[in-house]
């Protein structure tokens, strides 16, 4: 017998290759936004609100978008539940932008690269040169930055995916020429 409300129902989660795909994908984001906002936290805890501590002005404006981005993606993480399959799509889409504004201009900007942090800090430029303390962090915080912009690409395609359905349909034939 069926029952008279849905409310009376009771929901199961389903154990699919979607469903835990979905699954390990948010938690990877998750770990990852929470650890790329303590590092662009404390760079800027650390060198204030002013230009005059900063190597360049874009590193600190890309700082505070990633900051935004962050907030920006925990939010989306935290209501996902109960949020439409195509609205995260969408979501997706404008995180992954963010995310991969942010590391652009921080690999723009910054000299450090992954290998390059055990260099002195006379090889960097003048403007860099006291930040070289800094150059696993800010690597790690531009690593960061573009693997959720990543993540946040597989999830758009597998929201897109899940939402549009592409299949073949049967062509009338009578549509398109006459049999004569």
């Amino acid at each position: 017998m069926a029952p008279a409300n849905e409310k009376d129902t009771t929901r199961r989660l389903a154990f699919s290759v979607r469903s835990v795909t979905y699954g390990i994908t948010f938690f990877f984001l998750f770990s990852m936004t929470v650890a790329l906002l303590g590092l662009v936290g404390n760079q800027l805890h650390k060198y204030g609100n002013t230009y005059e501590h900063y190597a360049s002005m874009e590193y600190k404006h890309g700082l505070g978008l990633l900051l935004f981005s962050v907030i920006f993606s925990l939010l989306i993480l935290l209501s996902h539940p109960w949020l439409g399959v195509g609205f995260i799509c969408v979501l997706s889409f404008t995180a992954a932008i963010f995310f991969g504004t942010g590391a652009g201009i921080i690999n723009r900007t910054a000299p450090f690269k992954g290998t390059s942090c055990g260099r002195p800090a006379g090889d960097y430029p003048e403007a860099w040169q006291p930040y070289a303390h800094e150059c696993s962090r800010i690597v790690a915080i531009q690593g960061l930055a573009w693997a959720l912009w990543g993540l946040y690409i597989f999830l758009f395609f597998g929201t897109l995916f899940h939402k549009v359905q592409f299949k073949t349909r049967p062509t009338p034939e009578a549509f398109y020429h006459n049999k004569v």
